[in-house]
């Protein structure tokens, strides 16, 4: 009877010991993969489940029974959000630890200086892997970011332009809120250490002027002067006249160039036609252009015009007239 026990007991012992080793062989054996590679992506908030079926469907889990045993036996740890990429041979015990670990392909979202709302809300929307069902309209984004978008009534020229990461199943929204905080606490700093005597009322108006100054494309190294010129004009009580602002009332109206015609467009953003700033920026600065109307050039120039990369400046308006001819008027020389 004993000896029936014994064995019976050495039989159950290799059974177990089999079995064990068929599971650390499953878990650690690696796994050949496609040459390219198998991308997964792991949504921000999405249930262990949901994150296992995303990537048995990739073929990276031959047993998710054994792959949720080693997972519960380590603890339960989150499977953390991430696009990640497997390359070569691969087994679950190593998928488990990179989505333990993090390491996933980075995602960012950038927001180019001079965009305008309408453009940055297009690059959202052409984002990989963001998640678009909170996102409201241009036009009530204000009153999710607050602060001086929803002051305003625009979020137009709040958002800091720059780079922002994220994982997939991030809202939008966060980004842009992410951008909101960032400009708001960038415009504070700047503000604070701005230069004396500046034509302008609040931080809000140097955000308006840095948008013109940022749309008008000039260089970093030519921004202190161009702003120097639109802060005396503001000074003198003199129109704007900056082209980006009328391309900006002419929205999907204006095509690559503007006509004599639409240079009278009528709308608050017209600086040919009204003094002072528009309404709003029209577009995201740069902190670059935003210190630059911050801190411009020493200048009494009340003009300037741009030739080939080259910036021509004029105190008064017959200087203006006669650069004009002579840079951007068609030489009649044959």
């Amino acid at each position: 009877m004993r000896r029936w026990l014994l064995r019976g007991i050495l039989l159950l012992l290799f059974a177990f010991l089999a079995l064990l080793g068929w599971a650390l062989w499953a878990l650690y054996y690696p796994i050949s993969l496609p040459a390219a590679g198998v991308t997964v992506p792991i949504r921000l908030g999405v249930s262990v489940d949901v994150s296992m079926r995303a990537l048995q469907r990739e073929g990276l889990l031959p047993s998710p029974m054994l792959f949720r045993l080693l997972w519960q036996i380590d603890g339960r740890p989150p499977l953390r959000a991430g696009l990640y990429v497997f390359r070569g041979r691969v087994g679950m015990a190593a998928v488990l630890s990179v989505l333990r670990s993090g390491k996933s392909q980075p995602l960012t979202f950038t927001i180019i200086p001079g965009m305008d709302l309408q453009q940055v809300y297009q690059r959202l929307r052409s984002s990989p892997y963001l998640e678009h069902g909170g996102l409201p309209p241009p036009a009530q984004l204000p009153h999710f970011l607050g602060g001086l978008a929803s002051a305003h009534g625009s979020a137009e020229g709040c958002l800091l332009p720059q780079s922002y990461r994220y994982v997939p199943g991030e809202p939008a929204l966060t980004l842009l809120r992410q951008a909101a905080q960032g400009m708001t606490q960038e415009l504070t700093e700047a503000w604070q250490g701005r230069a004396a005597d500046l034509p302008l009322r609040n931080v809000y108006q140097a955000l308006i002027l840095a948008s013109i100054v940022q749309r008008e494309g000039a260089p970093l190294a030519q921004q202190e002067r161009i702003a120097a010129v639109f802060l005396n004009r503001l000074q003198a009580g003199m129109p704007l006249q900056s082209d980006p602002t009328v391309i900006y009332a002419l929205g999907k109206a204006y095509t690559g160039h503007l006509q004599p015609q639409q240079m009278q467009v009528p709308s608050p953003y017209n600086t040919y036609l009204h003094t002072g700033l528009p309404p709003t920026p029209i577009a995201m600065p740069s902190l670059q252009a935003l210190q630059a109307v911050l801190h411009p050039a020493p200048s009494s120039d009340l003009y300037f015009i741009a030739k080939g990369g080259e910036y021509h400046y004029s105190k008064g308006f017959t200087e203006h007239q006669q650069q004009i001819q002579r840079y951007l008027q068609p030489s009649t020389k044959k």
